[in-house]
């Protein structure tokens, strides 16, 4: 039996007729096309009789692959003349720079449905027509062009050709998929206890397309639990990939580290890890223009080669292994990433790619959400970026800068900026430098939306020009701020801020639940898991989670007595930390000598870190290394390494950073954890509107606003010490407010037996 195979229309060509630049792609996907709304309006203006977003389809055969094509035609016109197939496109170009030759693979596109209409009607020739519209003016230029059956025929069958190579190295990577998931094992001897319930209760979730929230114990194995039934649910048809989400570096390198342990097992399949853009240039600046960057320039000519021999070769494709094909192809890694994660089984990133509407990967499409499946790890983190991603910032300082630099060049572009800084000086006020504001003017929108329109084609003129840079930045900041504004409703506030010496406008989003639920409810299904959604009941809430959706809540596996939970009733409120600093050194130096080893303590800040880290300097002859502020990963990979096994090294860091989340030190790596404080964020005018808000919704604002996440930054940071069964050892909780009712109810059940220590 002959492979079989289907695809779009659109992906089709898009392969085998790529052009362009990849800063014109990147732009495309950050919103400089707004085609589904221009699609729609030129649809209403069809006649009777003519038909919009016809389905098509067609079977081609070719060196024993059969490949299925098919696609949604925006519009079959009837005229006196005969059918014509039109293609609408939207363009931020002017008009009369188009012509017949400017957009190859839209004309691809066009035949291909041409094509396919031809056959199934029996026609000799068909007109096709290219619809462009210009995005600021919705004006239209329509080209028309038409061809005989046989000429689209071997059209068809050239591109099929040109593609029939890669789509057997497709059907090779299925077949290895299909071949080899159902025989997986579980790649340990044994499941830890709670794995095999949580494992089992991801499959059941993706298998019925619903939702999962998950608190499992630090030290259970969560990557690996979730990971392989998500793997085995392959098995199960209509899931094709896996999106595998976290913030942390050190936990998408787990991720790969258990695909790795599942390919040992027998498994193929192919995976990808994305890496943040700046981090994997190759570049000095990121500047994503042919004239700047060999590894842009001629992208699109040497893409489809990098392709095919990376996926013929590698199976788990890290940062490394991407960036080893991305030099020797010279093609960019970022954009290469994002191609790879077009064909790849598990896709493994950052949140961003999923959730933030700046960088959400544009072409997953709703049809391949719905056979998608994510798996979101350390989701209690999600709940502040989200926050961050659906906040937007306007700052008038910026746009000042826009004017300066385009002022009797780009006289329009610098008149539409000047606008916009007269619109945000009127929101200022000089008395209250931090407020909330009733409403947004609509001129002030539809300036911002002016100045987009104007700055547009000036960052799509070739050359270099340093001013570009900034614009770029203040274009972008525009875009997204329209963006969230579409979404601001009463889980929004408008405030208006010139304490920093710049008047800024955020559209603060107080409450992400709604859109997060928006969001992972266009995939098939999506399980958020964590050591610490504690409390329960306001991380399901706030991840937006609803009554019909699972939730598993696993005990410790681990024995009470492997921890020694110790309270320190000292005060660290600000008032007291001057006069406390050396008595809790003390307390620090102590918990050292009663467990030799390596030990990690935990400061609310940088500021009172270093202040007692200099007090246990003066009190202890430990060696002790701190946390240094803007730690790049060499640093960070420095800084842990130093925690070996039979150690005595004390380590000062931050709660709630980079060492306090998703660090992994097992054993006699680490014998002795102290968090000095309860966490809280400092106070603040947006947390203040927080707490506001969800006391309005008859909750208790203030824990929404500062208990839940200062407890949630204590749990982590002690969840660092006990990994493993055979792990034991010291966490000291130092301030006396982990004494009150409130936050005893907070912790942990195996940490409930405390020693209250003097």
């Amino acid at each position: 039996m002959e492979d079989q195979m289907t695809i779009s229309v659109r992906d089709l060509v898009s392969y085998v007729y790529r052009t362009g630049s990849i800063d014109e792609r990147f732009q495309s996907n950050t919103a400089l096309v707004e085609g589904t709304a221009i699609h729609q309006e030129v649809q209403k203006t069809y006649r009777d009789g003519d038909e919009k977003e016809l389905f098509l389809q067609h079977e081609f055969e070719q060196e024993g692959i059969v490949l299925l094509v098919q696609g949604r035609c925006d519009g079959l016109l009837q005229t006196e003349d005969g059918p014509v197939v039109d293609e609408i496109k939207s363009t931020a170009r002017e008009l009369e720079e188009l012509d017949e030759d400017t957009h190859p693979v839209y004309w691809a596109q066009a035949k291909g449905y041409a094509f396919m209409y031809m056959h199934d009607h029996h026609l000799n020739h068909i007109v096709v027509q290219l619809t462009y519209v210009q995005k600021k003016t919705k004006d239209k230029k329509r080209m028309r062009r038409t061809f005989r059956y046989e000429e689209l025929k071997a059209f068809m069958e050239t591109t099929v050709k040109a593609y029939s190579s890669y789509a057997g190295i497709l059907l090779h990577i299925r077949e290895q998929k299909k071949r080899t998931v159902p025989d997986l094992e579980f790649p340990f001897s044994g499941y830890r206890k709670g794995q095999r319930k949580l494992a089992g209760s991801v499959y059941r979730t993706i298998k019925e397309k619903r939702h999962l929230f998950a608190q499992a114990p630090t030290g259970i194995g969560k990557t690996i639990s979730t990971l392989f039934p998500a793997v085995k649910a392959f098995a199960e048809g209509g899931l094709d990939r896996i999106y595998y989400l976290t913030a942390k570096t050190i936990t998408r390198s787990t991720a790969e580290e258990a695909l790795q342990l599942m390919e040992k097992e027998g498994l193929e399949i192919r995976s990808v890890t994305l890496t943040a853009k700046d981090k994997v240039c190759f570049q000095e600046e990121t500047i994503c223009q042919p004239e700047y960057c060999e590894f842009a320039d001629g992208y699109y000519d040497r893409i489809n080669g990098a392709i095919v021999d990376i996926l013929r070769k590698e199976t788990t494709m890290t940062r490394h292994t991407v960036e080893e094909y991305a030099r020797k192809h010279r093609v960019c890694p970022f954009e290469f990433s994002l191609d790879l994660s077009d064909v790849a089984d598990v896709v493994i990133g950052d949140y961003n790619y999923i959730f933030d509407p700046r960088v959400a990967l544009k072409r997953l499409l709703p049809e391949k959400k719905k056979k998608t499946t994510l798996l979101v790890d350390e989701a209690h983190n999600l709940v502040e970026r989200a926050r961050e991603m659906y906040s937007s910032k306007l700052g008038k300082r910026d746009l000042e800068t826009v004017v300066e630099d385009w002022r009797g060049e780009q006289e329009e572009v610098a008149r539409a900026a000047d606008s916009v800084v007269k619109d945000l000086a009127r929101l200022e006020d000089p008395k209250t430098p931090h407020k909330q504001l009733d409403e947004i003017p609509g001129a002030l929108e539809e300036g911002v939306e002016r100045f987009i329109n104007q700055a547009e084609p000036v960052l799509q003129e070739r050359g270099e020009d340093v001013r570009k840079e900034h614009l770029q930045d203040v274009y972008f900041q525009s875009q997204n701020f329209l963006r969230i504004l579409e979404l601001v409703d009463d889980h929004y506030r408008f405030i208006g801020d010139s304490s920093v010496g710049d008047f800024q406008l955020t559209l603060f989003c107080l409450d992400p639940s709604l859109v997060l639920r928006k969001v992972s409810g266009g995939f098939r299904s999506s399980t958020f898991f964590s050591a610490t959604l504690s409390p329960f009941a306001y991380y399901k809430e706030m991840l937006g989670g609803s009554k019909e959706d699972y939730i598993l809540q696993l005990p410790s596996p681990y024995d009470s007595d492997q921890i020694d939970v110790q309270i320190t009733p000292l005060s660290t409120r600000y008032k007291n930390r001057q006069e406390t600093s050396r008595a809790i050194a003390e307390r620090l130096d102590e918990q050292a000598g009663h467990l030799q080893g390596n030990h990690l303590f935990f400061f609310p800040s940088y500021q009172y870190m270093e202040l007692v880290y200099d007090a246990f300097r003066n009190v202890s002859d430990y060696k002790a290394v701190m946390q240094e502020r803007g730690m790049n990963e060499d640093r960070r990979e420095d800084f842990l390494s130093q925690f070996v096994p039979g150690g005595n090294l004390i380590g000062f860091a931050v709660l709630g950073g980079i060492f306090s989340e998703g660090v992994d030190l097992r054993g006699d790596r680490l014998n002795g954890v102290a968090v000095v404080g309860i966490g809280l964020a400092p106070r603040s005018f947006e947390r203040e509107l927080i707490m506001d808000y969800f006391k309005s919704k008859g909750r208790n604002g203030y824990d929404y606003a500062y208990v839940y996440p200062g407890m949630n930054k204590v749990l982590q940071a002690g969840g660092r010490l006990i990994r493993s069964e055979k792990d034991h050892g010291i966490i000291q909780l130092i301030d006396d407010r982990f004494l009150t009712r409130k936050y005893l109810q907070l912790l942990p059940e195996e940490w409930g037996n405390y020693r209250m220590m003097k």
